[in-house]
């Protein structure tokens, strides 16, 4: 850390520049290779963190589909890919996050009875080493209620005694579970359990042991499970009620201040490439336009002739049934000509698709979903909290360089003006290291790699903000 300069703005708001940089979109990404969900009965028994003789540690999580592994001592990451369809057991990764040949590493997971115990892992230079899971933490399924759904999640308990602060992961958008996409939360739980903080994740709505439909939520509704999550741990006698805070990534940017106009006492916030930093939905959108048809080849005026008909789109969905979709159709009827359109912005761009139709029955579409106009701003200026974002350079998501000036003057004209905002360089929305040197949501893939700072850095401000019982991530070391 001794490249970091501090400069201090206002009284206690800190901006981050050098080895960490001072600040996650609305998108989804998809998903690479795996098809099939996992079964939690047989595989939630891998998840969790085992340590080498060395003392190193590397942390097993998943996603519905894959597990993943990640060495908090480097920051190495790497999906994991099923040597056989037939063996749970044998598990192989490969040069880079999503790419699975040729083969660098392979892990055989030992278990003993239904639970996993231990793993040996191979690399390509042709070390075995193996490493048992500890108990640096325990974990105990939960069951809340939100509305008339009944939520399924877990909760990790630190080790020892009292009662512990806590944290409630929002997730991003689109399906997910309560590992998160690619891992993201399980991993970050894990880093923040082994701290001495308790941490509470869970499945959306329709996924894993959730009720209800994911697809069909509004921002609000979306809040509103968080929150009932939130109070489940206030009502336990191991969690400190008055230490109680979130983390979010992506989404979440918006889901969370909106939780604070419902929950006076929501202690702390740690937004993770918070969409909503910054700006509406709508221009959010906007900008994850302008980087997939840029990286697709359009020019600055073909770009900003989408950016148009997107915009008209936004009036007619806020004027309603009765608006003129003349303007819109003709307008889309010539930008659809343009030969540069992928099959693949066809399949993610609604008004590149071949016959985009505005159904008003149908109030499951983003646009009706998320209000276009709705901008964040005012309810983080309201919120009384200390706040941490944190942000990659190089987010293919979010325009960071555009919203963190915005996100620090918000923040700088509450009453409490103790905020931080971080920006790594070289980072992807999910903060792993880019390879490239311009934003580009197309990278996951090929990224290798947490970028350096990016766990401890959370959890050295967290630490600043609340009082823990124990600690044990200290006998290996701090993470990367």
């Amino acid at each position: 850390m001794s490249n970091v300069k501090l400069l201090y703005l206002m009284c206690r708001f800190s901006l981050i520049v050098g080895f960490i940089v001072v600040m996650t979109g609305a998108n989804c990404f998809a998903q690479n290779a795996a098809t099939q969900n996992l079964d939690p009965k047989v595989f939630d028994s891998f998840l969790g963190t085992y340590r080498f003789p060395s003392g190193e540690l590397i942390v097993i999580g998943r996603s519905q589909r894959r597990l993943y592994f990640y060495f908090p001592s480097s920051g190495v990451a790497r999906g994991l890919d099923r040597r056989s369809p037939q063996s749970d057991l044998t598990w192989v990764a490969g040069p880079a996050f999503q790419v699975f040949a040729p083969v660098e590493f392979k892990i055989d997971f030992q278990r003993r009875g239904t639970d996993v115990f231990a793993l040996s892992m191979w690399t390509r230079e042709g070390s075995i080493r193996k490493a048992e899971k500890t108990h640096l933490y325990r974990e105990e399924k939960v069951k809340f209620q939100s509305g008339n759904a009944t939520l399924g999640g877990t909760l990790l308990i630190p080790a020892g005694e009292g009662a512990h602060p806590a944290v409630v992961c929002v997730h991003g958008s689109g399906e997910q579970s309560r590992n998160g996409f690619v891992s993201i939360i399980r991993f970050v739980a894990d880093h923040f359990a082994r701290h001495g903080i308790a941490v509470l994740i869970y499945d959306k709505r329709g996924v894993g042991e959730s009720a209800g439909d994911w697809s069909k939520q509004t921002l609000d509704d979306l809040a509103t499970d968080a929150l009932a999550g939130f109070k489940m741990l206030q009502d336990r006698k191991d969690i400190d009620p008055r230490q109680i805070g979130l983390w979010g990534s992506s989404q979440a940017g918006w889901i969370m201040p909106k939780m604070t106009s419902q929950a006076k006492d929501i202690a702390f916030i740690i937004s993770v490439s918070g969409a909503g930093a910054g700006i509406s939905v709508g221009d959010q959108v906007l900008y994850n336009l302008e980087i997939d048809f840029h990286n697709a080849g359009f020019t600055n005026d073909e770009i900003a002739e989408w950016k148009r008909a997107y915009r008209i789109l936004y009036q007619i969905i806020q004027e309603g049934p009765t608006a003129s979709t003349r303007p819109l159709e003709e307008l889309v009827r010539k930008l659809q000509q343009n030969p540069k359109l992928t099959d693949e912005l066809r399949k993610n761009w609604f008004l590149a698709r071949p016959n985009p139709q505005i159904d008003w029955e149908h109030r499951d579409q983003w646009f009706f979903l998320y209000d276009p106009n709705f901008d964040a701003r005012a309810l983080w200026q309201q919120y009384p909290g200390p706040v941490l974002g944190v942000f990659g350079e190089l987010d293919g998501l979010d325009p960071v360089s555009e919203v963190t000036p915005i996100f620090a003057r918000t923040l700088a004209l509450r009453k409490n003006t103790d905020f931080t905002i971080i920006v790594f360089p070289k980072a992807h929305h999910i903060l792993m290291e880019m390879e490239t040197d311009k934003p580009n949501d197309n990278e996951l893939p090929n990224l290798k790699r947490y970028v350096p700072g990016y766990f401890d850095a959370m959890s050295d401000w967290l630490l600043r903000h609340v009082t823990v019982k124990s600690m044990t991530s200290n006998k290996a070391g701090r993470d990367r």
